[in-house]
């Protein structure tokens, strides 16, 4: 086994036929590991300065056995740069893909970490984020005493076996569906709303109306609720230029909304369908329904009959965060882990290392003290 690294577009674009066939056969890929997916994102982010194309391929006889869809991402602050070796894209889940059924994929993964380490001036920190429990890069990652003591968990993702269910009435028996059918009644008789599903070729039309309504969303939480922090990916130049050339006559990305009577949207959750798994993976609702208790379920008991009905996919990935309305849904949950290393062979690698430690010292600290504030 070799390893072969590409860092442009045109190497990247040779990927296509081997990327696409190792996608389909690992089990551990999702739409986010997709050739399509990445390669859009990086066609607009390479635009950015701050980052570098860094593939790693692993061959065997000259045939492409392992791919690590990475990059290098130069992180400034006033007083220090970073640079990051990470995935490309934004996510979910990831993973590197890797040729299934020889027995071959712990070599694979040793040689593609062997050429991280060949090349470690490039990088002072190596970060893995939303790598899922039962991926084949985990386990590997967890076996290897160099590598187990930087794992840590990162969040969970609820997921809904739509296919467990034999009817879609079997399903909405439950005490916590029926509650929220009374919701969805009783908010329908308020508003008379229309579900919608977009994909395909509309979904160039709808990209603008989703976004406007994420945009004033941001907005409000910030103005009326005081989110300072809140942020929309809309905004960002790159990601709404890859957004835009994803969506387009893109079967894949589909879109379930709410209309009110004008046409307006109330709310929204877009998913991406791949290998018969809906990922959600971005939602918002129209600031004048901020006071429409439930809009969430609502929405998500229309989008359920409709799987049931056009028979739409076995799983519905609710994406991650472990939040309270997800779970009233589901009991089931991937469980992601994410792995940050530094370089210590590198002075910088040390010094972001220590600081990295103190600033978690401090935090650690600052929550100590105010939970004895409150004590006393």
């Amino acid at each position: 086994m070799n390893t072969r690294i590409v860092t442009d577009m045109e190497g990247f674009q040779s990927l296509q036929e081997d990327w696409e066939r190792l996608e389909l056969q690992d089990p551990d890929a999702t739409y986010y590991s997709t050739f399509q997916f990445n390669y859009f994102w990086w066609k607009t982010h390479s635009k950015d300065p701050g980052k570098r194309l860094f593939i790693v391929c692993c061959l065997l006889d000259n045939r492409v056995v392992g791919i690590a869809p990475l990059m290098i991402r130069r992180d400034r602050s006033r007083l220090f740069s970073c640079s990051t070796l990470c995935f490309i894209g934004q996510g979910d889940y990831f993973t590197f893909l890797l040729e299934r059924g020889s027995g071959n994929e712990i070599k694979i993964l040793k040689e593609l970490f062997g050429a991280f380490h060949a090349h470690d001036s490039l990088w002072d920190k190596f970060e893995l984020i939303h790598l899922t429990q039962e991926s084949q890069l985990l386990h590997y990652l967890l076996r290897h005493e160099q590598y187990n003591e930087h794992v840590q968990y990162l969040t969970s993702c609820p997921v809904i076996p739509i296919r467990e269910h034999e009817t879609y009435e079997r399903l909405s028996q439950t005490k916590d569906f029926i509650k929220m059918k009374k919701t969805r009644d009783k908010f329908r008789k308020q508003v008379n709303y229309r579900f919608k599903v977009v994909t395909g070729e509309q979904n160039a039309e709808i990209y603008d109306r989703v976004a406007r309504v994420h945009l004033l969303l941001k907005e409000y939480l910030q103005s009326e609720k005081g989110r300072s922090e809140r942020r929309s990916l809309f905004e960002n130049q790159y990601t709404d230029e890859f957004l835009r050339r994803l969506f387009r006559n893109n079967d894949r990305v589909v879109v379930f909304l709410l209309e009110d009577e004008r046409g307006e949207i109330i709310n929204y959750s877009i998913c991406y369908l791949y290998k018969d798994v809906l990922y959600d993976w971005n939602s918002g609702y129209a600031p004048e329904y901020s006071s429409s208790h439930g809009l969430a379920n609502v929405l998500m008991i229309e989008t359920l009959e409709h799987l049931f009905k056009e028979k739409l996919g076995k799983r519905l990935d609710c994406g991650a965060g472990s939040y309270a309305w997800k779970f009233k849904w589901t009991s089931r949950f991937n469980v992601n882990y994410t792995f940050k290393m530094w370089n210590l062979l590198k002075a910088r690698g040390r010094l972001y290392r220590f600081l990295s430690g103190f600033k978690t010292m401090l935090q650690t600290a600052f929550i100590m003290t105010g939970m004895i504030e409150i004590m006393l």
